[in-house]
């Protein structure tokens, strides 16, 4: 009978349990990777929501500097590029500052209740389902952009 491969032979050495522990790792590893890459999408975000774009006289000097110094000039802002809607209006700060509010609320009222919940369930359990939320919530965010939300009640509901 012909020897296996290595590659065969080390993949038919490891025991099903063998196997099973080190896809829990993995999995685990891969869920705390995603949970720690959403722990700050509002700050990301909210660059894109409301673009600072110059007034006109401004953009003038800025296009100048960047004629004298040989760099590529940019378009000048437009009322189209100027955020997100209803992020580019003159209220920007109001709604960002909403949104920042409403994040801190729901951190602050969440970690009451999982302190409360994770006293009463299984470790395991409550950290599967506080990373799938996490994960849910944080991907309702992003849909926001895919499916042109423009509501600032779906942004508040999304922290």
């Amino acid at each position: 009978m012909a020897q296996l491969p290595p590659g065969i032979y080390l993949i038919t050495s490891f025991t099903r349990d063998q196997w099973y522990r080190a896809f829990i790792f993995v999995l685990t590893f891969m869920l705390y990777v995603s949970f720690h890459l959403s722990r700050k999408p509002i700050s990301i975000v909210k660059g894109e929501l409301h673009k600072h774009c110059a007034i006109p006289q401004d953009t003038e000097l800025i296009n100048y500097k960047k004629y004298a110094n040989r760099q590529p000039m940019e378009e000048p802002c437009n009322k189209s590029s100027s955020g997100w809607e209803p992020f580019d209006k003159s209220n920007y700060k109001e709604l960002l500052g909403a949104l920042d509010y409403s994040f801190l609320c729901a951190y602050a009222v969440g970690m009451y209740l999982s302190g409360i919940i994770g006293e009463r369930l299984p470790i395991r359990y409550y950290l599967t389902g506080g990373m799938f939320a996490s994960g849910l919530f944080t991907a309702m965010f992003g849909l926001g952009y895919f499916y042109n939300i423009h509501n600032l009640w779906f942004y508040i509901a999304a922290q």
